[in-house]
Formats: C-alpha cells, sequence, structure tokens
C-alpha cells in the first residue's frame, strides 16, 4: 500500500508532539521517519516552517482580504473578523484570524507577521483562505471556522 504525501498540513491532520519525537509511519515510506519540527508542534493551528495555502475561492467583497490582512500587527488566537466595521449583533465573521509568533516577546514579531501578510497578499489575492508560516511565525485565516470555541 502506497501513501501520496503532497505536504504536511494543519487542516489535514492536528499533530501535537514534543520536537524531540520522531514519528514512524509503517509502510508509508518504505521504512522511512517523518521529522517534524518544533515550531509544527508549536501550534496545531498553524502549519510547518515555510508552508503556505491558498483557498480556491475568493471573498465576496475585494476589499475583505485586505482590510482583514491589515488587521494582523500582533499576535491573534483564532479570533472572528468582520469586514463592516460595525456588524449587527449575531451576524456570522467573514474570516476567522490566527497569527503566532515563537515567541511573541520578540520584537520582531510585527515584522514577521507583516512579511507574511504580504506573502498572503501577492499569493492569494482576493482568496478567503490563507495560510503561511515561518519558524518565527504563522498567520492564517479561513472563511469557515477552523478552531474550537
Amino acid at each position: 500500500m502506497g501513501v501520496l504525501v503532497r505536504r504536511l498540513d494543519a487542516r489535514m491532520a492536528t499533530v501535537l508532539i514534543s520536537p524531540l519525537i520522531l514519528t514512524t509511519i509503517n509502510g508509508g515510506f518504505h521504512g522511512g521517519v517523518i521529522i517534524i519540527s518544533a515550531e509544527a508542534a508549536l501550534d496545531p493551528l498553524c502549519a510547518a516552517s515555510h508552508e503556505w495555502f491558498c483557498s480556491p475561492t475568493d471573498f465576496d467583497s475585494s476589499d475583505t482580504q485586505e482590510k482583514l490582512l491589515s488587521h494582523i500587527t500582533s499576535p491573534l488566537k483564532c479570533e472572528p473578523f468582520h469586514n463592516d466595521e460595525f456588524p449587527p449583533p449575531g451576524a456570522v465573521p467573514d474570516a476567522y484570524v490566527h497569527s503566532i509568533c515563537a515567541d511573541d516577546n520578540d520584537p520582531n514579531c510585527g515584522d514577521c507577521l507583516t512579511r507574511a501578510t504580504q506573502l498572503m497578499r501577492d499569493n492569494c489575492q482576493g482568496k478567503d483562505g490563507a495560510q503561511y508560516g515561518t519558524e518565527q511565525c504563522c498567520v492564517r485565516y479561513e472563511k469557515k471556522r477552523f478552531c474550537r470555541a
């Protein structure tokens, strides 16, 4: 039995492990070993280093992505985002946003998040879901809720 693996993805499986543990998949890699780095174990909602994802679909409003990405200047723990500054009570969010830094006290955290959001602008223009992560930070947003309450 063969296994096709294109890339590890937080949307495919949530992996919570110590960075010191090696995970072996029997038969999938002909006895090979997957080493999941420390940053992958840091937060199951964002993928490992230099992983990125763009949704195949666009936001309904062309300015939603720009407003959303401009909103990400510091770590946000899976917060709802509304394109409208004053949404009516009970309004469904346009997206959910999650951004982290390996060290939230790092003075370069904001710079890393800015670079990640710029890459999303460049590579995922208008898309209603995107993700980009490095060793220092990770940003993810999706139209559908991808995190627990």
